[in-house]
């Protein structure tokens, strides 16, 4: 579990432009499309593996949300895309998993001037969606149950905001929604909280500027055994924060193909797409102090 080096050393800067109570918006031209990017290094998500027509179920459905949106929605694993032009990407929607920079059987790794030029991008102004093992993608080196200090932390975790430590099994689990509720799809629930069964992950490195939508509840985990990474306080589980001018969102949903045939899924990803293409302002004030304060505690 313990990798990641590859981005540490690159010498971009992470600004933040937070500030008080901010709704963040802006009225630049309408670009086209999204990218979606599902290469996996490691273990491969069953919704990012591509089926017979040579796409993943996934990459299906995030076009589909795009449509849904106005944007067609590029497809790929070729990690030499964020060597070209990305100007005409108004967001990338990553599902991606381990180290990207390590070459496997035929597929194509992110280059470091890649890499740069994707963070590049997002601190621009283009926006990223980070979903399920996004985390687990380019992690912080370090003792597994301990939080990292940020100058040792990856410019990719830093800038999605969080950090994948492990999981259990796959379980029921509460979803809490912090008020106000803003995700239209969430709203429409009227409820504040949800049970929902998924593959949780445990996750560190909390960027401490974002704002949290859904928290993770662990009171009522399973939390013995191979269970025990949920016997902690509850955590950030979907959030969105800014990266200079560039919107980020996560969410840790999505783990098998039959979550992603669920409405929750769906609609978690397609608000947090109108979100990060900038056609959906939420209110950005910082508030994990407030709706899980002991975020960084990572084992009673």
């Amino acid at each position: 579990m313990q990798r990641r080096d590859f981005i540490k050393g690159i010498g971009i800067s992470t600004g933040l432009c937070l500030s008080g109570m901010t709704t963040w918006g802006w009225a630049n031209e309408k670009k086209g499309k999204i990218l979606y990017f599902d290469l996996s290094t490691e273990w491969e998500h069953p919704p990012t593996v591509d089926e017979e027509d040579g796409t993943s179920k996934a990459a299906k459905i995030v076009q589909k949300l795009g449509k849904s949106i106005g944007y067609d929605v590029d497809v790929t694993k070729d990690g030499s895309i964020f060597e070209r032009d990305l100007s005409q990407y108004a967001a990338f929607v990553f599902y991606t998993c381990g180290d990207l920079d390590v070459k496997v059987e035929n597929r194509t790794p992110v280059s470091q001037k890649g890499l740069t030029n994707l963070l590049t991008a997002i601190r621009s102004g283009t926006g990223f969606l980070g979903i399920h093992s996004a985390t687990d993608t380019w992690q912080c080196k370090g003792p597994l149950f301990e939080n990292q200090p940020e100058d040792e932390r990856t410019e990719y975790i830093k800038m999605i905001g969080g950090d994948f430590i492990t999981h259990g099994e796959m379980q029921e689990a509460t979803q809490s929604f912090t008020e106000p509720i803003q995700l239209p799809y969430l709203s429409s629930l009227k409820t504040k909280n949800l049970r929902v069964f998924d593959e949780w992950y445990c996750m560190k490195n909390f960027n401490k500027d974002m704002h949290v939508l859904i928290v993770q509840e662990t009171k009522d985990m399973k939390n013995q055994d191979h269970n025990a990474c949920y016997n902690r306080p509850s955590f950030p589980s979907t959030w969105v924060r800014m990266e200079q001018k560039g919107r980020v969102a996560y969410t840790a949903v999505g783990h098998d193909n039959e979550r992603w045939e669920t409405d929750y899924v769906q609609n978690i990803v397609k608000d947090l797409m109108s979100f990060v293409t900038g056609n959906l302002d939420l209110d950005m004030t910082p508030n994990m102090d407030q709706v899980c304060p002991q975020a960084d505690v990572l084992q009673y």
